[in-house]
């Protein structure tokens, strides 16, 4: 069994393709509707500005990650810097990859549907009747739920993001034909109003350079989460071969360029399509036609490539969390402590552990567990638990998107707070209370979070008044 610690196995090449897999996703079908609220001029600027602070993020959780050495992960790097909250960041960062990857499986079975309504249509009565059964399977949002995680299911167990760049880079081809589309349509390849008999006007809104700073603001989380990934950087550090800043900044900045070039292609072309009438996902301004449907099938199958690239680093965060409380448990309940210390205080919980250890060992407890199959405890505990959070993080996943349709709110919460915790709060903490050294790095890791201090309560505010408003 490979070890779910494996260092220096993956090159650039392979960061670039899971990074980038990892911002490239269902967030930038909602690009042109946020477009529409801030205008174009504006939504321009806050792409490439988002863009900026986002690379800038990844650099200084990197840093981080390396001055605290590998393997790292959200947990390490916090109980070096922020040790009385390691449980908040790393329960706040499963929450978000599983709130995340929840939505991917609703918008999957909502595509699916979608897709299936065109191709089943019938113009015969007769055939209705016919296959009405088979028919209420394909339109069952259910039965594609189920669909994107069998297809899922494999990808989910792998251990290392280097095992999963195969399946990233088929998910890139599919995000080419995303693009390829929009451009279609915003350039007289195809008719956008097709459904609307040729009327432009019906289907068309106007295209402004700006608009208003309430409604620009509100949509601040939906570019913060299109470009949030900080959550795989630390996979790559430890995985990457001949480790280097230098090398880590290359991956960095391939990546977030080149979703920067997509994010601004898709967001300006879609709102150029469609104007003030885009909405919050440009699949649904497009008439219902065989190549829409085609890119809902694509996009279908894009998310569930996704998929485990959110599971991975929320098993991680969910794994540190459980094998802290583990080793608590294990102790004599005579030097047992608060549980809180042992998360706050790591040397002390390795250190109490280690001396429970030898003493079941002197004890004679593990002797015969050592030489079992060749496999000490410590990889099966860590078997166990790896299988365990993946079949339940899978398991909560399917039957949360089974029951609900419609994520929207739940998911512009999560941009406002676990996007912008996870993208400005949390890297610009960390590396202020790792970094030894003022310099222009430090200056800016204040910048990057209070930059996020604001953009949290600033954006949740806005987004329940406009909701409230409606």
């Amino acid at each position: 069994m490979t070890s779910t610690n494996r260092e220096g196995g993956s090159t650039i090449g392979s960061g670039v393709i899971n990074l980038t897999n990892t911002i490239v996703g269902a967030g930038m079908l909602g690009l042109p509707g946020a477009m529409g609220s801030t205008g174009w001029l504006s939504g321009i600027l806050i792409i490439v500005i988002s863009a900026a602070f986002s690379a800038h993020g990844l650099v200084l959780l990197s840093k981080a990650a390396c001055l605290t050495g590998r393997p790292s992960s959200f947990y390490s790097v916090a109980l070096a810097s922020v040790p009385r909250f390691t449980i908040l960041i790393d329960a706040a960062v499963a929450l978000k990859c599983f709130g995340v990857a929840t939505g991917y499986l609703v918008t999957i079975s909502s595509s699916m549907v979608k897709a299936m309504e065109y191709l089943l249509q019938s113009p015969d009565p007769a055939d209705d009747d016919r296959y009405e059964y088979f028919n209420s399977l394909l339109l069952s949002r259910q039965i594609w739920v189920i669909g994107a995680m069998m297809a899922a299911l494999p990808f989910s167990f792998y251990r290392t993001l280097d095992d999963l760049k195969k399946a990233s880079a088929l998910a890139l081809i599919f995000v080419f034909v995303l693009v390829w589309v929009i451009i279609a349509y915003a350039n007289g390849g195809a008719n956008p109003c097709e459904n609307d008999d040729d009327d432009e006007l019906t289907c068309r809104g106007d295209v402004v350079p700006f608009t208003n700073f309430a409604s620009t603001v509100s949509r601040l989380p939906i570019f913060v989460f299109a470009f949030t990934c900080h959550h795989n950087i630390f996979p790559i550090v430890n995985e990457m071969e001949l480790l280097s800043q230098r090398r880590l900044n290359i991956v960095i900045s391939c990546s977030i360029g080149f979703a920067l070039v997509i994010y601004s292609i898709v967001a300006l072309e879609g709102y150029q399509t469609y104007g003030s009438l885009v909405r919050g996902d440009i699949l649904l301004n497009y008439p219902e036609n065989m190549p829409v449907t085609v890119l809902r099938i694509c996009i279908a199958f894009m998310l569930t490539l996704h998929y485990p690239l959110q599971l991975d680093p929320g098993r991680r965060c969910i794994s540190s969390l459980v094998k802290v409380v583990l080793r608590w448990c294990h102790q004599k309940k005579s030097n047992r402590r608060n549980l809180s210390e042992y998360f706050c205080n790591p040397e002390l919980e390795r250190q109490e552990s280690d001396e429970s250890i030898e003493e079941e060992q002197s004890d004679g407890v593990y002797a015969p567990m050592e030489m079992s199959h060749g496999r000490n405890p410590q990889e099966e505990c860590d078997d166990r638990i790896f299988y365990s959070i993946t079949i339940l993080f899978l398991a909560l996943s399917f039957l949360l998107a089974t029951i609900v349709d419609d994520l929207g709110v739940i998911l512009a919460l999560v941009g406002a707070t676990g996007s912008t915790l996870v993208s400005y709060v949390l890297p610009g903490l960390m590396y202020i209370k790792v970094y030894p050294n003022k310099d222009a790095s430090l200056v800016m890791a204040h910048v990057q979070l209070l930059l996020g201090i604001v953009i949290m309560p600033l954006a949740l505010y806005f987004i329940v008044t406009e909701k409230l408003s409606h």
